[in-house]
């Protein structure tokens, strides 16, 4: 037979669970009240703190002044600094000041923006239609220029498309030819490559020291043109001297084939760099 519980039991039993609820309607309480203080923590930090009072600039007093690359960064006294992106800032730079290909936002909190910018200088000039541009090392292009300034290295190839702040654009099949062309250069002891011209890809130009023509044809072998150019230019100016001028042809070193052809004329007559009286020199050989 069952027996039921006393009424002392009862009452016992009554007030734990009474406990148990008042306890789970605390924890959902504190829950709930903790949701809204970090709620409007978070309204706060990207409404009322965390506003830049001060935008610091490290890197500029070359090209661009800091009231230049704060302006073209787009930022602003009184920016939150939560709500900046970083990345669109950088970009902005970049692009809308060419000369800069570096650029880095920091911030201090509570209240700094820190930018970091490095400038470049040209090293080449692309002729593109009836414009010649200026980029610099890794084919940022960073204005139009005038005249072909000497010294630069010269570029005759097709291109896609240029604009001023962004990298060159170049047909992908020609691109690759110049890769390799690139890495060949790159690689070999050849050096003091002054202009690099090519309409398609089976006629490929360089100039050497802005005196011999090297008719490389194409990436054929390119490593091994390459090296024997180097032979053949210590043999011609061995027997004509450190000034001659002409051409080397290295067109047919492929297979078994090591036939190469000198000729001795001006380097004017092969029309590659530009030849005009206006010719500025390099203006960090000054």
């Amino acid at each position: 037979m069952n027996e039921r519980p006393n009424g002392n039991v009862r009452k016992k039993q009554v007030r734990n669970k009474s406990r148990r609820n008042k306890n789970g309607s605390n924890v959902l309480i504190y829950a709930f009240l903790t949701i809204t203080l970090i709620s409007v923590m978070v309204v706060l930090s990207l409404t009322v703190f965390f506003k830049a009072s001060e935008i610091t600039v490290v890197g500029a007093g070359g090209r661009y002044s800091k009231e230049d690359i704060i302006s073209a960064a787009g930022l602003n006294v009184g920016d939150n600094l939560f709500l900046t992106d970083s990345d669109e800032v950088e970009k902005n730079i970049q692009e809308k000041l060419p000369y800069i290909t570096n650029a880095e936002l920091s911030k201090k909190f509570p209240s700094t923006f820190k930018l970091t910018v490095k400038e470049t200088k040209p090293d080449r000039i692309y002729n593109v239609g009836k414009d010649m541009y200026a980029l610099c090392k890794g084919e940022k292009v960073l204005e139009i220029t005038d005249e072909y300034i000497s010294g630069y290295t010269y570029y005759d190839i097709p291109v896609k498309e240029v604009k001023a702040g962004k990298k060159i654009v170049i047909d992908n099949e020609i691109s690759e030819i110049y890769d390799e062309l690139a890495k060949a250069i790159g690689e070999s002891k050849l050096g003091n490559i002054t202009a690099v011209s090519f309409k398609n890809k089976v006629d490929i130009k360089l100039i050497y020291d802005n005196r011999l023509l090297l008719e490389i044809g194409t990436t054929e072998n390119i490593k091994d043109k390459l090296a024997t150019a180097l032979e053949v230019i210590d043999r011609v100016k061995t027997k004509h001297g450190n000034e001659v001028e002409g051409s080397i042809n290295l067109k047919y070193l492929v297979d078994d084939n090591t036939e190469t052809y000198f000729t001795q004329e001006s380097i004017a007559n092969f029309n590659i760099i530009p030849q005009t009286d206006a010719n500025t020199e390099n203006p960090e050989e000054e």
